[in-house]
């Protein structure tokens, strides 16, 4: 497979996924990301509500997500506030969301929030077997959505929408994006 550089691959890939229809799914896209940077904090299945919200109560979900208005959304908002305000979530020091992250959370909410495509939350989301797609981000922020096929050597393989399969350097992917792949290739 030939290799291409990181920036130049992202770049076809998210043409060619800004082409396709799907819509960003709550339980395999949105939750995950929630749960991971929200939960310790915000849960009911960990028995942590603090703000009276929980990631895992669609009610609470609903009164912080205005759907088809990220920015009207107080979820969105205190998401990317500074680092420095007191209302910022996470809160300094935590797991903050990437800039991949929100703007997977604002597509989410700009198609309308949709909490019923894949289901409700449950307070720990199966990991996507081999073939579910994801979100990939690069060290520089850059996502986009694919499928993991496999790690081949140091590179982590991944199909695009229209069925491409690019090889990209293990270590040119976000922390994030690294622990995805280790966890998805057991190991």
């Amino acid at each position: 497979m030939p290799r291409r550089p990181f920036a130049l691959t992202l770049f076809i890939a998210s043409s060619c996924l800004a082409t396709t229809t799907s819509a960003v799914d709550f339980k395999s896209q949105v939750f995950p990301i929630l749960n991971q940077k929200c939960a310790e904090c915000h849960s009911v299945a960990k028995d942590k509500i603090k703000g009276k919200f929980a990631i895992d109560r669609i009610d609470d979900m609903k009164k912080h997500v205005k759907a088809g208005e990220p920015t009207k959304s107080t979820l969105v908002y205190t998401v990317t506030l500074p680092d420095d305000d007191e209302e910022v979530m996470p809160p300094k020091g935590k797991n903050r969301l990437t800039p991949a992250e929100v703007t997977l959370l604002k597509s989410w909410i700009q198609e309308g929030a949709n909490f019923e495509a894949g289901a409700a939350p449950t307070a720990a989301p199966a990991t996507p077997a081999p073939g579910g797609v994801l979100s990939w981000t690069n060290t520089e922020g850059k996502a986009i959505q694919a499928s993991f096929e496999g790690m081949q050597g140091a590179d982590v393989v991944l199909k695009t929408a229209d069925g491409t399969r690019h090889a990209f350097p293990l270590s040119k992917l976000s922390p994030e994006s690294q622990a995805q792949a280790k966890k998805l290739a057991g190991q």
